[in-house]
């Protein structure tokens, strides 16, 4: 179960010192009283504005959509992690994953783990 998105939303604020004017800036909200609505759970976070909320607060952009549909559409997850992660990968996984990527370039690479001791190289031809 994934943390609720207000709790995230306030948490990840208070660790990072922004104000409430400064994440409505970062979301491109004109009044502060949108984001207050959030936070009270009166307003829903606009699924387009994920992507900036999870930027502005650093975190992973899929943990910020999965709370926030949570929040709007509980039905609609089962069907997304169905039809876009059907292998059901951890957000680390998918990070792990992204980062092997980006060494890799345009390269065919294979990630080999060493004696499960968690050392992992990149091997390329």
């Amino acid at each position: 179960m994934s943390v609720p998105l207000v709790q995230q939303i306030e948490a990840r604020q208070a660790e990072l010192g922004l104000t409430d004017r400064q994440l409505c800036d970062a979301l491109g909200f004109e009044r502060e009283i949108t984001l207050v609505l959030i936070k009270q759970g009166t307003m829903k976070l606009p699924i387009t504005k994920v992507p900036a909320l999870a930027a502005a607060l650093s975190l992973e952009p899929v943990d910020v959509f999965r709370a926030a549909l949570q929040g709007s559409s509980p039905d609609l997850i089962s069907v997304i992690e169905e039809v876009f992660n059907p292998l059901h990968l951890t957000t680390s996984e998918m990070r792990l994953i992204r980062h092997l990527r980006d060494l890799a370039g345009d390269r065919p690479a294979a990630p080999m783990v060493f004696d499960g001791k968690g050392v992992i190289a990149l091997v390329t031809p």
